[in-house]
């Protein structure tokens, strides 16, 4: 049986940086719409909404000129949580507050970035999280390939391992290839693809194709 370490899903600058720019124009919008409404609508609370709206604008603006103007000083370093601490704390106000007024459209859109951006913090955590290939007498099992983290030997054309990234190709045209999580791995590549090929021999008679 052999184990092997790999990298985890590498989330992509611009899925993080497209994150924070939703959250930035949201709360611009959100901010500038509330204060633009007449005051005559806002009764008693206008001098409240008023500052709040151009807070949030403030806000929104500042979000935005951070992801277009200091995005590898902020958003790629550890203070892009601070600032995603900041969005979901503006957020759970606005939502909070238009629940408490029965201003269900605005709180459906902040509840609903807040759920986007609360998602998105977490799948950059966890998709740094490294993942273990398994290969043994049943099988192969990735973690993190969804429907076909589990592979049978039969249903896989070769196996490679070379410069450190692993190859799966597979029968039905599908090929993974994943990065090995260096200095976590010592593995013989030579070695461990003559025990995938014995395995894939072994099985492929047992191959079944989908036509």
């Amino acid at each position: 049986m052999y184990q092997i370490v790999l990298e985890g899903k590498q989330v992509k600058k611009n899925q993080v940086t497209g994150m924070h720019l939703m959250a930035g124009f949201l709360l611009l919008v959100m901010g500038f719409v509330t204060w633009m409404v007449p005051n005559s609508i806002k009764q008693q609370e206008f001098n409240f909404l008023n500052a709040a709206g151009i807070g949030y604008s403030l806000l929104g603006l500042a979000i935005i000129i951070i992801c277009i103007f200091f995005n590898k000083k902020i958003i790629q370093s550890p203070a892009n949580f601070a600032l995603r601490i900041l969005e979901v704390v503006a957020l759970i106000s606005i939502l909070a507050y238009s629940l408490v007024q029965k201003w269900y459209l605005p709180a459906g859109y902040s509840g609903a970035a807040l759920l986007g951006i609360i998602l998105a913090y977490y799948w950059e955590k966890n998709g740094k999280k490294s993942r273990l290939a398994t290969f043994n007498d049943k099988g192969v099992f990735i973690q993190g390939l969804g429907r076909k983290s589990e592979l049978a030997w039969q249903d896989i054309t070769r196996i490679l391992l070379r410069h450190h990234i692993l190859t799966v190709d597979c029968k039905d045209n599908k090929l993974f290839q994943l990065h090995l999580e260096r200095n976590s791995n010592k593995v013989n590549g030579e070695e461990f693809e003559t025990y995938c090929k014995i395995h894939i021999e072994a099985k492929k008679h047992l191959h079944k194709a989908d036509w």
